[in-house]
């Protein structure tokens, strides 16, 4: 029975006001008659299950066990009138990845559209949490991009080409006038075009700049939060692989020739991100016909870095400090990158989660000025007497043995909702 405070749908289930667990939010709205038919209705068209199954799942008053049906897939032997339990459909295990599922800009929430089958009923549910829990007093803050209407004439290559993907983890809002979107392996070049356009359409969201970060279409870096995070707003952490910087000081000892030389064919190891703004001032109307491009973008990643830390924090270039993963010590770098070196969440400025495999990162982390020190060890300090807003500078590492498995890291496995300003 201790256990069952994890577990929700749990009567000692440990509930919170401050951290919202999907489950919860699913089992609130679906006590609400009209929206449980609405979502299992959506579920099982997408999931193509039975009209029986669906009858099924409607007959179910239980809005716990029918919530975590959603989620598993499983149908009790209790519910399904057999002697074993039954997969109706999927699981979505990757549910615990809620940076993905939407992107709070401002006060606004937009609407993630995964790209893998695997985790579009994600996309789904989240919708439903938004409009009818969120945000049910004003769903006009609830953004979402589409294909356009003539989206389906097209041939199968182009319409491969014009799909819309979006997830969270390409998404960063950076600072209250300026946002960063990843073109990645998971959010589309199409995507990407017509967020800049609905931007731009919501003078209200007070979006001067975006910064688009187009990198290459790589599992082991599926969405830029994979490549780079904020620490505090003169510190990043990054994978130096990507580092301009760092290649160009590697070609001061020996020029490199392999990424011109190499075919298309060949995979895109050699690929580097690229950077292309946009700017629109938030007195000016939006023109859909207009090139909000800028002349002159940064060179790369960690150019785009310092900019954001020197432009729109107001610190010192020289103040500006990138922790790269592993250390930038090969084959720690990869490695530790591959196990989410470079995906850390802030709990303030300053104070950020990571995995407590990633040593040379860790290191990295020490080199730098800050502490690291385990959940085990925070907790026992909390216990102690010390209050957790009074930490300043500090790497806290988390069990990673089971979590990392997953291809994700504290920064996929949180969605903001609410923050204060730096």
């Amino acid at each position: 029975r201790a256990k069952n405070c994890f577990i929700p749908g749990k009567a000692e289930y440990f509930n919170s006001d401050k951290v919202l667990e999907v489950q919860t939010l699913l089992q609130r709205i679906l006590q609400d008659e009209k929206v449980k038919i609405r979502l299992i209705a959506a579920i099982c068209s997408y999931e193509e299950s039975s009209f029986k199954t669906q009858q099924i799942l409607e007959s179910i008053a239980d809005t716990a066990l029918l919530a975590k049906i959603c989620i598993t897939g499983i149908l009790p032997a209790s519910v399904n009138g057999t002697h074993e339990d039954q997969y109706i459909f999927p699981p979505i295990p990757n549910f615990i990845f809620t940076r993905d599922i939407g992107i709070m800009i401002k006060d606004h929430m937009l609407l993630s559209r995964m790209a893998t089958s695997a985790r579009k009923r994600e996309s789904l549910i989240t919708r439903f949490l938004a409009l009818y829990f969120l945000f049910a007093e004003d769903t006009t803050k609830v953004l979402e991009v589409i294909e356009e209407s003539d989206f389906f004439l097209y041939e199968e290559l182009e319409r491969k080409h014009r799909v819309i993907s979006i997830e969270g983890g390409d998404v960063m809002m950076i600072h209250p006038t300026h946002l960063l979107v990843g073109c990645s392996e998971r959010t589309s070049s199409n995507a990407v075009n017509e967020i800049v356009h609905t931007i731009y359409s919501h003078p209200e969201l007070g979006i001067e700049k975006i910064s688009v970060v187009k990198i290459p279409k790589k599992r082991a870096q599926m969405h830029i939060d994979t490549i780079f995070t904020q620490v505090k707003r003169n510190v990043w952490v990054l994978y130096g692989r990507y580092s301009e910087r760092l290649i160009a000081a590697e070609n001061q000892v020996r020029q490199s020739y392999l990424q011109r030389l190499t075919h298309g064919d060949e995979g895109t190891a050699l690929e580097m991100p690229e950077i292309i703004q946009y700017y629109k001032k938030i007195e000016d109307p939006y023109q859909p016909k207009k090139d909000y491009s800028v002349g002159q973008n940064p060179a790369g990643i960690e150019e785009l870095l310092y900019q954001v830390s020197v432009e729109d924090f107001g610190c010192m270039p020289s103040d500006v400090k990138i922790i790269y993963s592993g250390n930038n010590i090969f084959p720690y770098d990869d490695r530790e990158q591959w196990t989410d070196s470079c995906n850390v969440v802030a709990l303030k400025e300053g104070v950020v989660i990571g995995y407590d495999r990633n040593d040379f990162t860790a290191t990295a982390f020490k080199d730098a000025g800050f502490d690291v020190i385990t959940t085990d060890l925070a907790f026992a300090l909390f216990a102690n007497g010390l209050e957790p807003h009074s930490l300043e500078n500090t790497l806290i590492l988390l069990p990673s043995a089971e979590l990392s498995r997953a291809r994700g890291g504290s920064h996929c496995m949180s969605c903001p909702l609410l923050r204060d300003a730096f």
